[in-house]
């Protein structure tokens, strides 16, 4: 039996370490971290700090072992400040290039109505295919589903577009994403109404 609950801090390495290994070859990490060494070295930090925002808003799910973790953002995206546990990850100019890019197109692209927010699904590659993505989403969709709140998410690969369409999420929006120097991912908007 899968045993979906709330994270806490002391889950943080685990989760950082899920969604490091789930998102290795991610278009949008690998188009913002292509190469190995950086992405290996810098993985504990940036996954570490996305999951403390998740975790201030009460939104970062996982499976017991945290095998599978899912961090959502709550209706409204309210910004949250997270005390920092590493130093900062420093970035090159082409990089803050492509996450503005890619920070300008999420923008435009997303429902201007309160939804809950599925920022990230991730389930550690020797456990994927065990439904426990599917046990992480329920949660939520549980919650939103009570408040009549759709539920929204973004992806970049045809596989996930088909995942994501098993679980109740349509299409909604389509872009590229680039840089005056950079060619970066394709992306589906996906929404998920209140059942």
């Amino acid at each position: 039996m899968v045993i979906v609950r709330r994270a806490f801090e002391s889950d943080i390495p685990r989760i950082a370490r899920t969604a490091s290994r789930a998102f290795a070859t991610d278009p949008v990490l690998r188009w913002l971290f292509p190469d190995d060494d950086h992405y290996e070295d810098t993985h504990q930090a940036v996954f570490g700090s996305i999951a403390r925002r998740w975790l201030a808003t009460d939104s970062l799910w996982c499976t017991d072992d945290a095998a599978a973790i899912a961090g959502w953002v709550p209706p409204g995206r309210p910004e949250v400040e997270v005390a920092r546990t590493a130093p900062p990850v420093v970035h090159p100019e082409w990089r803050l290039e492509r996450l503005a890019a890619l920070g300008e197109k999420q923008a435009a692209n997303t429902p201007p109505d309160l939804h809950w927010y599925l920022n990230m699904l991730a389930t550690h590659p020797d456990w994927q295919r065990q439904g426990l993505g599917e046990a992480l989403m329920t949660a939520v969709f549980e919650i939103a589903d009570a408040d009549g709140l759709p539920c929204y998410l973004e992806t970049e690969t045809v596989e996930n577009v088909a995942y994501y369409r098993h679980h109740g999420f349509e299409v909604r929006t389509e872009w590229d994403v680039h840089t005056d120097s950079s060619e970066g991912p394709h992306m589906w908007g996906m929404l998920r109404s209140a059942r």
